[in-house]
């Protein structure tokens, strides 16, 4: 009778159990070889979650989303935030729009233009379509992880969408610096223990710390830790094309990936900013945000241009009435942060995780 190393079966089996949990699914668009502390929030019971969200200098690949005041390398941020085509090809892989953040080709984006030009509906390539993710830098206050810096990836809807809401000011409109590591605040939310794992009861919970240097020194980088494909090797993952198709688990980011986006010249849709009509019958740039429809309205970034001037032509009233002058002075500081415009994304159907 054969004798079996038990111990090393079981060392194997333990191996291959832990693979399932962080295997290439969990990875989503991050480098698998980097050992990242992907974080995944169980569902709460009673009591809830509190984090801390910490800022990052933002690196060579961080997302073109907003052509007009496209982050540059250097700046400091707190998310990662990037639009997504999410379960593609036979091993359900997560891929980086280069179209939709980076103004590059993309052949899943030129599918799913052919199939808007035959006519299809939305339903038919729903399940290829963009999904709008955050990814933060965070401290999970749960008794056992409070030393260590780990990665959120979640979906807008359940992550910056609803935070932004908590911190959006009654009076003033503004945002609550809620990241920031002196004066910011901490994040309090709940897991719901179904299908989903929804993510709700945000709240913004006051601090009465400063988030250390220390605690600095350990954040990522987020846009340099994501798997950025080429053209050809997403077309490979797209359509399936039996070996050809085969990716490695360690592939890297590619680099200067963002530099060779800035050379390629985006044509800009100069039909919608004449248009200036809101689609769900409202008044255009002054109900922003007010709306249900808001936040995956494909008109939201124009909006937000006409909201910017309609706020900096009152301000300029104000001020030469003030003045008893006709004297005008522009906005330095508070523009609204722009959402891309993306074609019928709709982020309801997102999951949390």
């Amino acid at each position: 009778m054969t004798a079996y190393n038990r111990e090393q079966i079981r060392e194997e089996m333990l191996k291959r159990s832990q693979e399932t949990y962080t295997g290439i699914g969990s990875y989503r668009y991050f480098n698998a070889e980097g050992d990242l502390p992907l974080w995944s929030p169980k569902p709460t019971k009673e009591t809830p979650y509190i984090i801390d969200i910490l800022p990052f200098q933002a690196g060579e690949n961080y997302p073109i989303l907003d052509k007009r005041n496209p982050i540059k390398s250097g700046t400091w941020v707190y998310r990662l935030e990037a639009l997504v085509h999410q379960n593609i090809g036979p091993r359900k892989e997560w891929v980086i729009c280069p179209a939709a953040n980076y103004g590059l080709p993309c052949p899943i984006c030129e599918e799913i233009s052919e199939r808007q030009a035959n006519g299809e509906e939305y339903e038919t390539y729903s399940n290829i379509a963009n999904k709008r993710r955050c990814a933060y830098n965070v401290i999970v206050y749960n008794d056992k992880d409070e030393d260590i810096v780990q990665i959120w990836e979640v979906s807008y809807k359940y992550s910056e969408k609803q935070i932004r809401l908590q911190a959006k000011s009654p009076r003033t409109g503004g945002i609550e610096p809620f990241a920031d590591p002196d004066v910011g605040k901490s994040i309090s939310f709940e897991v719901a223990n179904d299908t989903y794992r929804t993510i709700q009861g945000h709240k913004l919970v006051a601090r009465d710390y400063a988030i250390s240097d220390e605690i600095l020194s350990k954040v990522y980088t987020l846009d340099e830790e994501i798997v950025l494909m080429t053209y050809e090797e997403i077309d490979k993952i797209f359509h399936f094309r039996g070996e050809d198709s085969e990716k490695k688990d360690d592939r890297k980011t590619t680099t200067s990936y963002r530099s060779r986006a800035e050379k390629t010249k985006i044509k800009q849709d100069a039909l919608l900013f004449d248009e200036k009509i809101c689609p769900h019958s409202g008044n255009f740039g002054e109900d922003i945000d007010k709306l249900n429809q808001c936040g995956e309205c494909e008109s939201y970034d124009i909006c937000a241009v006409e909201a910017d001037r309609i706020a900096l032509e009152r301000k300029k009233k104000r001020d030469a009435r003030k003045a008893g002058t006709g004297k005008e002075e522009a906005l330095s500081e508070g523009k609204r942060l722009h959402r891309p415009r993306v074609e019928r994304v709709e982020i309801e159907e997102d999951v949390p995780f």
